[in-house]
């Protein structure tokens, strides 16, 4: 006989908040689920008991979530419950917006036929409207369209609409989103953002439609409330209608994803909208032990407009938090790497147990490199390894080119990149005649068989190629590898493309050469491209799955590990210097600490750096005042790699970076600094950085190219800057 779900409750598989919340639903519901309270459980109870004791059939239920695996894992949980396998609605919000334009599709005016088209062929299309328009695509990019128009259908506004609200100051924006979406319209495609435009535009165009859809879904349950955009809770609104048959779960203190969209106005604006709605706080954490939780809720309490919570665990304390002040980013992934060992060797942690999270994806470099040294396996989750990234193999294939004109593989993966003319049929051309004749590439034989016009071009890629060579015994490392960023035009493509991420990751391809030449002095540029090959062996195979954890921030939400390091806790890397001085931007990089430090079961480890390398020059790091929130008693402070100065600068509090002991951790003072006479090609003086020219200046963030090549945006009004010789 099937056991009655209410029994759980003598079963001990919920405890008395998660009871009172699946039994709950004469009123809308808002379960406040803090980090590791069990949220999941809740709603997969809720579903099956609202099944099992409250009659409703499992079509009649409407559940969505953010990702596939999540929606997966809820419908397993259900149908173990139930003991049967039901056809629950538990799906993502896109999936359940298809789902529903198929299904109704013909009563609401759209065309059930559609197909949707993926990120690529979205940027496809509109650079052929862009070059269609006869608009330079360098100054006005494609995927800078793409995103504003992704941001536009969140916001449900259509073409017209946009530019009678002045969405964007982009000259073009309205032309392009029209015709995009004339060309989207005519051809019956979707993108990934129409399928919940379209769905809510047209219920609100057929209100007998969406009654039948009402009266179908009696029940609505929504997970990750705090992720939502707009367009996702106007559809939840128009669904539930004017009735009290919803649950929605989620933490304000977890909403991470703004950049994409996600407004964490909904879920504070919930218990506003709908009448009678319940609130209950999931407070018990079955994840942490206590010493976390109240060093994380210290750090989330700088937040404001919160709904607040008190987290608390039976698992008793643990250990104290450590943190660790290193004297540089290469010493950070060396304490680490040290740290990771010792735990398996005292303590019996496997590499699978420990989890490094940092905020910016160049930040791997230092760990990846480390740990091949140390033979301790790893994986990139959500990501590529530093060396198998686009950019990175790009350059490197220079490299190897120019030691090897041979390598056809290397010669087809960069022979136009960045674009130079130079053609899949011109690289088939040369490639035939070399095998043919026996000889390079850079043999520069004039009787090649390509058409007169690309000729040249071939020519001045096989002398940039052999100019490379040359200089592969003359130079050492760290030049070379900035003039094959200057000769091959590659680094100024990304830039002009506005590719930061990959900017910043030649940056660190730059740091990784840089630090194998000072510890090698005698070392070429074909030993350190030897030694990434063969780490790049059989890095996997033979620890397929004990390997520890490295992921971005963003990444890491859903996760738990028993050892978290949380790394370049340091002002300007995280929280990030993009964030400047916005109240919004400034709480969600504490959000995103939050996360972070809440995904660590036993131990949690913080870790910063006094200098980072930046393009070959140390920069000087003060603490993140992240670090700073967190009580004293609750840390442990050590130091790995600091020299006697720092240390002495550091008790006598004369280092700005350091951590001044004997009074505790105090927070930073911020200095607001009158930057208004600099202008758009103002030469000026960093503290830090040196002299450079300001290249665009909006909305009080100036982008600097420093005479190093080095590119940074900066918050003028907080930025330690002068104008030259003034």
């Amino acid at each position: 006989m099937r056991e009655d779900p209410l029994s759980i409750e003598y079963r001990g598989l919920l405890n008395p908040a998660q009871l009172e919340a699946v039994l709950h639903r004469e009123t809308p519901l808002l379960v406040l689920a803090g980090a590791g309270s069990g949220k999941t459980r809740v709603i997969t109870y809720k579903i099956a008991y609202l099944i099992h004791e409250c009659g409703y059939r499992p079509e009649e239920i409407f559940a969505v979530t953010f990702t596939n695996k999540a929606s997966n894992e809820m419908r397993e949980r259900v149908n173990v419950l139930l003991e049967d396998s039901v056809d629950v609605w538990v799906r993502t919000f896109h999936s359940s917006a298809a789902k529903l334009l198929r299904e109704w599709g013909k009563s609401l005016g759209v065309d059930p036929g559609f197909s949707i088209i993926d990120q690529q062929d979205q940027r496809s299309g509109l650079k052929k409207i862009v070059r269609s328009m006869n608009i330079d695509t360098e100054t006005y990019r494609p995927e800078k369209y793409m995103y504003l128009i992704n941001r536009a259908k969140d916001l449900l506004m259509n073409a017209d609409e946009a530019a009678s609200a002045s969405f964007s100051s982009d000259l073009y924006f309205n032309d392009v989103y029209a015709q995009y979406q004339a060309l989207l319209d005519r051809e019956n495609l979707f993108d990934f953002s129409d399928l919940l435009f379209k769905l809510t535009r047209a219920l609100e165009r057929h209100g007998e439609v969406l009654e039948r859809i009402r009266r179908r879904f009696r029940y609505i349950l929504v997970d990750e409330f705090q992720d939502t955009n707009h367009a996702q809770y106007v559809l939840i609104r128009q669904l539930v209608g004017g009735g009290g048959s919803i649950c929605v779960v989620g933490d304000d203190d977890q909403s991470i994803y703004g950049f994409r969209g996600a407004r964490i106005e909904n879920i504070h604006n919930f218990v506003k909208e709908y009448e009678n709605c319940r609130v209950i706080k999931l407070e018990e954490n079955y994840r942490s032990f206590q010493n976390i939780l109240t060093a994380s809720s210290q750090v989330i309490n700088n937040n404001e407009e919160r709904f607040g919570k008190t987290l608390y665990t039976k698992k008793g304390e643990g250990e104290k938090l450590i943190f660790c002040r290193t004297g540089t980013d290469y010493e950070e992934s060396r304490f680490i790497s040290k740290t990771i060992l010792e735990l398996g060797l005292i303590h019996g942690y496997r590499y699978s147990d420990c989890a490094i999270f940092y905020r910016m994806n160049a930040q791997s470099r230092a760990f990846e490199s480390v740990f091949n040294q140390h033979r301790i396996p790893y994986t990139i989750v959500g990501g590529l390894r530093f060396f198998e990234r686009e950019e990175i193999k790009d350059i490197l294939a220079y490299i190897r080119l120019a030691m090897n004109p041979m390598d056809e593989i290397a010669l087809r993966r960069i022979a136009n990149r960045p674009p130079r003319g130079i053609g899949q049929r011109t690289v088939d051309a040369m490639v035939k005649a070399c095998m043919d004749r026996g000889y390079s590439i850079l043999h520069g034989d004039d009787d090649l068989p390509i058409a007169p016009s690309r000729k040249k071009l071939v020519l001045a890629f096989t002398e940039l190629i052999a100019d490379i060579g040359e200089r592969i015994t003359t130079q050492d490392p760290p030049s070379l590898l900035q003039h094959v960023y200057t000769t091959s035009g590659y680094l100024e493509w990304l830039r002009r493309e506005q590719k930061e991420e990959k900017v910043k990751n030649l940056e660190e391809l730059y740091n990784a050469v840089y630090e194998f030449h000072r510890s090698s002095p005698e070392s070429s540029i074909v030993d350190f491209v030897e030694e990434v090959s063969l780490n790049q062996g059989a890095r996997d195979d033979e620890f397929q799955d004990n390997r520890v954890h490295l992921i971005t921030l963003h990444n890491a939400k859903g996760l738990e590990f028993p050892v978290v390091f949380m790394a370049g806790m340091e002002e300007g890397v995280f929280p990030h210097y993009l964030s400047g001085e916005a109240l919004q931007d400034q709480q969600e990089e504490r959000r995103l600490c939050y996360v972070g430090m809440t995904r660590a079961m036993e131990r949690l480890y913080l870790t910063a750096a006094k200098s980072r390398l930046l393009w070959g020059r140390t920069v000087e790091r003060d603490v993140s005042n992240f670090i700073r929130e967190i009580p004293k008693d609750l840390l442990v402070e050590k130091e790995f790699g600091m020299s006697a100065a720092n240390r002495a600068s550091q008790r006598s509090g004369g280092s700005q970076a350091g951590l001044p002991s004997g009074s505790g951790l105090k927070k930073r003072r911020i200095v607001e600094r009158d930057n208004s006479n600099i202008t758009v090609n103002s030469r000026v003086v960093h503290e830090s950085f040196g002299r450079g020219t300001v290249r665009s200046l909006q909305d009080d963030i100036a982008e600097i190219e420093f005479d190093d090549g080095f590119v940074m945006q900066f918050m003028l009004k907080y930025t330690p800057i002068q104008i030259e010789n003034s």
